[in-house]
C-alpha cells in the first residue's frame, strides 16, 4: 500500500489520460489464464487451479488503427475497491471510475499479427496492474508487446470475468516465509506466462523475453530471472530484493542475463545492503548491470499516482507531506524518462548487448537521472 495521503477533493468530469509518447498506437486485450499444472497455493478450496488476469498491450504501425476508443482505466469493481482502499489517504471519492485511456480498437478479422518483443510487468505489492497501466504504455508504445500480470491473493483485488474477486492482503512482510512464499509464486507465475507464450529456453536473445517490476514487483524480476533463463534483462523499479539471487546474482555459462537496479531518490546500494551484495555478484558472474537514481521522486513516482494527480488537477491543493510522496518531477516526465530508458535497456538486451545509448553515462536531456554504477 502506498504511503500516500491526499485531501479529500470533490470529482469533477472524466478524466482523459494524454497518450504515451512513443510512436505506435496500442490496442489493449484482458484475459484469464489458467494454469492447469498448479493449484493455487492461496485458495481454500484445494481442487482450484491457479489463475491469473493479464492485461497485454500491442503496438500497431502508423495508419493501422480502425478506431481509437475511450477505454475505462479500472472496472468499476475495482475502480471501487481502490476508491475504498485509498479513502484513509483522502484520495477524492470516484476518481479510479473517472478515469479513461485512449486505446485502439481492432476488429477481430482486421488484427495486425506482427510480433513485438515481450515485456512483463510485475506490480508492487498489494497493488493492482491497472495502476501501472499508463507505465505499461509508455513502453509498448516504443514497440514492445507489454504484459502486466496480476497475482492473485497478493494483489489488493482481482476480478476474474467469472465474478470471482480474489482479495490480497495475505503477506506479511514481518515473516520471512510469508515473503519467500509469495515471491516464489510470482516466480512460477511468470514462468507459466512464457509458457503460454510458447517462449523456448533455447531462445535467443533478440526471441527471448524481459521484465520489469515495481517494488515487491522489482524482486520478482529479479527472481523470476533467476528462475527462468527466457528473461534476458529486467529492471527492477525501487523494489527491496529477496531470496537466493542477491547471493547468486544473475546468468549462466552462455547465456547473459541484464538487469539495471533503478532507486528513488536516497535508495542505492548505500542504503539497502541487499542491492550492494546482488549488484557484487552480477559483477562476478560478469553480466552487464547498471544502477540509476531518479532525483526528486519517491517510491509511489514509479506508478501512475503521479500523472493521475496532474491530469486531474489535484496535485498542487495537496500538503506538501503528500505531494513529496508522489515525488516532485511532473507525471508526464517521469513517463516519459522511464519510456525512453526502459525502451532503450530492452532493446540494448535484445541486440546482444551492443549499443548502450542512454545506458552509457549521463545525459543533460536527462538530468534526473543519476548513473551510480
Amino acid at each position: 500500500m502506498f504511503r500516500l495521503l491526499l485531501l479529500l477533493l470533490p470529482l469533477c468530469s472524466a478524466t482523459l489520460l494524454p497518450r504515451p509518447n512513443g510512436p505506435y498506437q496500442l490496442t489493449l486485450n484482458v484475459s484469464e489464464l489458467v494454469d492447469t499444472s498448479r493449484k493455487d497455493p492461496w485458495e481454500k478450496d484445494p481442487i482450484k487451479y491457479r489463475r491469473l488476469m493479464v492485461s497485454r498491450f500491442d503496438p500497431l504501425p502508423p495508419n493501422t488503427c480502425y478506431r481509437n476508443e475511450k477505454v475505462p482505466y479500472m472496472s468499476p469493481t475495482i475502480s471501487a475497491a481502490e476508491d475504498a482502499i485509498f479513502a484513509p489517504y483522502g484520495l477524492p471519492a470516484g476518481i479510479f471510475g473517472s478515469i479513461e485511456m485512449i486505446l485502439c480498437f481492432q476488429p477481430a478479422f482486421e488484427k495486425y499479427n506482427a510480433t513485438w518483443p515481450v515485456v512483463l510487468f510485475s506490480p508492487g505489492l498489494n497493488t493492482t496492474r491497472l495502476l501501472y497501466s499508463m507505465l505499461a504504455q509508455e513502453v509498448a508504445s516504443q514497440g514492445f508487446t507489454v504484459i502486466t500480470l496480476d497475482h492473485p491473493f497478493d494483489t489488493d483485488i482481482v476480478e476474474f470475468p467469472d465474478g470471482f474477486i480474489a482479495y490480497g492482503g495475505n503477506v506479511d512482510f514481518s515473516n520471512d516465509s510469508s515473503v519467500y512464499h509469495a515471491l516464489d509464486i510470482r516466480m512460477n507465475d511468470i514462468s507459466f506466462v512464457l509458457n503460454t507464450l510458447g517462449i523456448q529456453y533455447d531462445a535467443t536473445p533478440n526471441t527471448s523475453a524481459l521484465i520489469f517490476g515495481h517494488s515487491f514487483g522489482g524482486a520478482a524480476a529479479a527472481a523470476g530471472m533467476l528462475n527462468d533463463t527466457r528473461l534476458r534483462g529486467g529492471v527492477n523499479l525501487d523494489g527491496e530484493l529477496f531470496g537466493g539471487v542477491i547471493t547468486a546474482g544473475l546468468g549462466r555459462p552462455g547465456i547473459n542475463q541484464s538487469f539495471i537496479l533503478w532507486g528513488a531518490e536516497g535508495h542505492n546500494r548505500s542504503s539497502e545492503p541487499e542491492w550492494g551484495t546482488f549488484y557484487q555478484n552480477m559483477k562476478r558472474e560478469g553480466m552487464w548491470e547498471r544502477e540509476l537514481e531518479l532525483l526528486n521522486a519517491s517510491h509511489s513516482t514509479f506508478t501512475d499516482l503521479p500523472l493521475i494527480a496532474d491530469v486531474a488537477g489535484i496535485r498542487t491543493s495537496l500538503p506538501l507531506e503528500s505531494q513529496a510522496e508522489l515525488g516532485l518531477l511532473p507525471g508526464k516526465r517521469v513517463l516519459e524518462i522511464l519510456s525512453e530508458y526502459l525502451s532503450e535497456f530492452f532493446g540494448f538486451v535484445l541486440r546482444g548487448g551492443e549499443g548502450e545509448g542512454l545506458l552509457a553515462g549521463p545525459d543533460n536531456n536527462y538530468p534526473e537521472v543519476v548513473f551510480l554504477g
